[in-house]
């Protein structure tokens, strides 16, 4: 008979999905579906997560926990207290501080808090990348802090921790490199308000669009409401709202390159997504991106536009066959560092280990 894991997350997303799936596979796995981000509902939430916890915890053998927040804070005070393994996944968001911005969850006096105890509290924090433990940081020039991690924000916690990067299906994720569009770059990130459309970096793209009118720009993820709001949309830009999974595969297909410029980022799904479907990576130099992209891409050091600009121009004027090897080369490193098997893998000598 399966024994139980209880998985506890803030909202649900496809990449939580795929943690659920592969831990399903041996396990009951329990999931209180409370939304804890309506921030009217917190006091009801910590109540129905009592509840929730104290008819689970003495049957499961292990607590796992998307992002450090209010939601963390009672199943590791329950892990304690029942002995059970609770194990803290930090996605990014848990690991920064960005106040200019309005982003970061320890930006906030009393999240941080709660974030804080909960990293004291568990038995193993599990970033998805080494960047979100202590990293240096000069991508965004007006940043407030010059370094970002849970080690610089809370320099005293001693739990341990064990890096397991996020992980994908390179069977799922496939084209032929002859459906590429030439200069067709592809941008993928969810965009609710102009916070987020500054953080993701859209109004770099937007600004790219309008110097190079010769490439195309695709943005996938944006709302109808932050389109509105925007003055101006060159006529190389397309905006799409949250796609399907079929026609979201269907423009990686199609894309040459995909760009992605955001001031902080954990480990984001979409740049392998389209690495798997050859294209050829783009990114900012914060959190997992560099160790993603490596030698299989381009990485830009600053978000000064003028910088951008000029690295820009060695990119569209690089070679067709320098364009064919790197898009050979972003799929094979996604496959030979962040395959889903790995992550599974991880994850169940983690619970096995019981440490």
């Amino acid at each position: 008979m399966k024994t139980s894991v209880v998985y506890i997350y803030p909202t649900y997303s496809t990449f939580i999905k795929k943690d659920i799936d592969f831990l399903s596979k041996k396990y009951i796995v329990k999931t209180p579906k409370h939304n804890w981000g309506n921030k009217k509902l917190i006091f009801l939430n910590f109540f129905q997560q009592f509840v929730f916890l104290s008819r689970n915890i003495l049957s499961c053998q292990a607590v796992f926990v998307m992002f450090g927040g209010y939601w963390s804070f009672l199943p590791t005070v329950f892990g304690k207290l029942f002995n059970k393994p609770v194990y803290i996944i930090l996605g990014g968001t848990d690991c920064v501080s960005f106040p200019s911005l309005n982003y970061g969850s320890l930006r906030k006096p009393l999240m941080k808090i709660f974030i804080k105890w909960s990293y004291k509290l568990c038995e193993k924090l599990v970033p998805v990348d080494k960047s979100l433990v202590y990293s240096d940081y000069c991508y965004y020039e007006k940043s407030h802090y010059k370094h970002q991690g849970f080690k610089f924000f809370f320099p005293r916690i001693s739990t341990s921790y064990k890096v397991i990067h996020n992980g994908f299906d390179p069977i799922y994720f496939n084209t032929d490199i002859e459906e590429k569009i030439p200069n067709s770059f592809v941008t993928v990130a969810s965009i609710s308000d102009m916070k987020r459309f500054k953080l993701k970096g859209i109004d770099l793209v937007v600004q790219l669009a309008g110097i190079y009118k010769n490439c195309s720009f695709t943005v996938i993820g944006i709302s109808e409401n932050v389109i509105a709001q925007l003055d101006s949309i060159p006529n190389n830009v397309t905006f799409f709202p949250p796609l399907s999974s079929n026609q979201f595969k269907q423009y990686l297909f199609n894309s040459e390159f995909v760009l992605h410029l955001s001031i902080s980022e954990g480990f984001p799904n979409s740049l392998c997504e389209a690495m798997l479907c050859r294209c050829i990576p783009i990114g900012s130099s914060v959190g997992a991106i560099p160790h993603i992209i490596k030698d299989t891409g381009y990485l830009i050091s600053s978000s000064n536009m003028e910088f951008i600009k000029d690295e820009f121009y060695k990119i569209v004027n690089s070679t067709r066959t320098n364009r064919l090897e790197l898009a050979s080369k972003a799929r094979d490193r996604v496959i030979e560092n962040f395959h889903i098997s790995k992550r599974e893998k991880s994850f169940m000598e983690l619970i096995d280990s019981g440490n």
